[in-house]
């Protein structure tokens, strides 16, 4: 059998090597790397020297020395925040990110060497204070030296960085304890021989600091110096309002916001009993910091592989998910009194809100232009904080009113304790939250109704995805779409399976007409044209497409959903969401296994820009390709259909042995 010809082009990891391969932004990974591990292994060593600051107190005046650390470092984005993200905007952010790093270290180093509870909160609120600062900068200048293309990528390193650092410091933190403990004899975590091994963890931390002021320096030539020129000319709080004015007018980002600080949220009541709920799993000191690592282990892998989990959904519907899914977590939580399972839970828990977080970060990052970024992901950041200093803050005094309660089942008691219906509490605010952000959702919120309709009315058995695969080829250019049809229907022939070729409009009554009104001398309202095209498209689902797929057949159609949003709606100014809602119900969901969009890469007109942002947001289903005439297939789009032959390879190759008419 003959194989499709192939077109060598990079493989996704490509975009690494790429990125790595510019000198600046590998020293600027370095500088984020380094100073991430500095500040988690900052805060364990922090919290933990409140806990053995006041180990001869109560428990609860324990966790409330511990809350204490934890409020002072969000304290200052209360205060100023947003002021100051608009005021590193107007300085030379190497000099920013420079003063406060070297600021960072040596106000760790004094900790250490005061040993003062005191002390500490005051040199903890002046860290946070800098950072406020450095932050934005650091934003920003990330994303003026990686090439837009790559944006994607590199803000997932990022954020690899910035969480995947944590278990490493609390690995390293429990590993200065136990080697500590060894040494002096003592078997106690609130011995005051676990002084050591804070002082050397906060050491650590100060030169990890230095080292990311050294590093940003040394690139200091290959960094942009001041921001651009609007930007020093603008006032404060007209920098603010930009920024703030994003988020409320976009009705997007405004759910992916309203869900992220709601997350937060709950996350902030679990982390405010954190440490007593660990106490009441006679864990102590050291498993508090083990399940700290696991959390923030589970965090770096659904930051990592979380969104590949559930390739049938949209990003936005997947977002709304992880978070439903943090909070049942959540729930179960509440009610176990075993330290083992309990820290598998906690786990799952980071890994469903790393899920959440690296969704919306990204999505908000393809809807925010590059002069605004700073300011919006600081906004959204400093939301965050805030939120998470008022939920931290009623945890552990939430935890104290509410108390132990005993429920008596038969002839055994189900215990509640204080910490543990706190943790209800916050899997509760997740679950509600997670509806929110499904239902604001245009994709989600449809496909919600219709699933209900489906179960209703077709019943449960009748609801299984059909057999067959749907390949799309969607872009404005016929020619490019007419020519990646052909490659892919014979491609698919070629691995022996059989194959139908359609298109929209279609070549049926309802499409010839519809194809009439769309180019005859008398143009149509926007509004009016994507609807006759979803009513084409209704009939073209459910007389070909479906029935073709029940078969077991592979459907190849040129034009799709996607194009319908770009050309009606991107283009001619109707509303997208509208449009992808209408079609949702009139095709019944029906969503292709793979489409390749036909657009480049750098395209500025609105319909490239939708184009390729929906293909960007589910990069599983969708792959961009040269909008030219196609000469060859892309080796991706062979590779993909090979995976999705191989994964229904026994009902596919059923239907190529079922004898009947030839396909179209």
């Amino acid at each position: 059998m003959a194989e499709p010809a192939i077109e060598r082009r990079p493989r996704r990891e490509s975009a690494l090597l790429a990125l790595f391969r510019i000198r600046v932004f590998r020293r600027m990974w370095a500088a984020i790397a380094f100073s991430s591990l500095g500040d988690w292994l900052g805060l364990l060593a922090n919290t933990a020297l409140a806990q053995q600051l006041t180990h001869h107190q109560s428990v609860a005046a324990q966790g409330a020395a511990i809350s204490g650390v934890l409020l002072v470092r969000l304290a200052p984005d209360l205060l100023f925040g947003a002021v100051a993200a608009a005021i590193a905007d107007k300085l030379d952010r190497r000099k920013t990110v420079i003063a406060g790093e070297v600021a960072a270290a040596l106000l760790y180093a004094s900790i250490a060497i005061g040993y003062n509870l005191v002390w500490l909160y005051i040199a903890q609120f002046a860290i946070e204070a800098a950072g406020l600062f450095t932050q934005p900068a650091k934003q920003v200048i990330w994303v003026a030296i990686v090439p837009k293309k790559l944006l994607a990528t590199a803000n997932q390193i990022s954020l690899m960085s910035v969480y995947g650092t944590v278990p490493v410091a609390a690995a390293v933190f429990a590993l200065l304890s136990s080697v500590d403990r060894v040494i002096s004899g003592e078997s106690t975590a609130t011995s005051s021989s676990v002084n050591t091994a804070i002082v050397i963890a906060l050491l650590l931390n100060t030169v990890t600091f230095l080292v990311s002021a050294t590093t940003v320096f040394v690139s200091r030539d290959d960094i942009p110096v001041v921001p651009a020129q609007r930007e020093q000319e603008q006032g404060i709080f007209t920098l603010i309002r930009e920024g703030v004015g994003f988020v409320r007018s976009h009705p997007l980002i405004r759910g992916l916001y309203i869900g992220i600080i709601g997350a937060f949220g709950a996350g902030g009541l679990t982390v405010g009993v954190a440490q007593l709920w660990v106490l009441t799993l006679s864990a102590g000191a050291a498993g508090y910091s083990v399940m700290f690592g696991a959390v923030f282990t589970g965090l770096a892998v659904g930051l990592l592989i979380g969104p590949r989990m559930l390739p049938a959904f949209s990003r936005s519907r997947v977002f709304g998910l992880s978070i439903g899914a943090a909070g049942v977590t959540l729930l179960i939580s509440s009610l176990i009194h075993d330290y083992i399972l309990a820290l598998v839970l906690a786990t799952l828990v980071g890994f469903f809100a790393g899920m959440a977080w690296i969704i919306g970060y990204t999505l908000i990052g393809h809807e925010v232009e590059d002069r605004l970024r700073g300011r919006t992901f600081a906004f959204v950041i400093s939301s965050v904080r805030m939120m998470l200093l008022a939920t931290i803050a009623v945890g552990p005094v939430l935890a104290g009113l509410i108390g132990t309660h005993a429920l008596k089942v038969g002839h055994s008691y189900l215990v509640f304790t204080g910490p543990g219906l706190t943790l209800l509490l916050g899997g509760v605010i997740a679950l509600l939250v997670s509806f929110y952000a499904t239902a604001r959702s245009g994709r989600a919120r449809t496909r919600w109704r219709d699933v209900l309709r489906r179960r209703l009315l077709r019943g449960i058995g009748r609801d299984a995805a059909p057999a067959g695969l749907l390949l799309t080829v969607e872009g404005m250019d016929r020619r490019a779409t007419a020519g990646y049809a052909v490659l892919l229907a014979d491609a698919a022939r070629e691995l022996g399976l059989v194959v139908v070729e359609t298109s929209e409009p279609t070549d049926s009554p309802v499409g010839r007409r519809v194809a009439e009104l769309l180019t005859g001398e008398s143009s149509v309202e926007p509004e009016t044209a994507a609807l006759l095209s979803a009513a084409d498209r209704a009939e073209h689902v459910a007389t070909v497409i479906r029935p073709a797929l029940e078969r077991g057949e592979v459907v190849v159609c040129e034009r799709f959903v996607l194009t319908s949003l770009a050309a009606h709606g991107a283009e001619r100014g109707a509303d997208v969401e509208h449009i992808r809602g209408v079609n949702d119900w009139s095709t019944d969901a029906t969503t292709p296994d793979l489409a390749l969009v036909a657009v480049d890469a750098d395209a500025l007109d609105p319909a490239g820009q939708t184009l390729r942002n929906e293909a960007e947001m589910d990069p599983d289903r969708y792959l961009l390709c040269d909008p030219g005439v196609p000469g060859v297939l892309p080796g991706a789009a062979i590779t993909r259909l090979m995976r999705l032959v191989d994964a229904r390879g026994a009902v596919l190759a059923e239907a190529a042995a079922r004898p009947g008419e030839p396909a179209v």
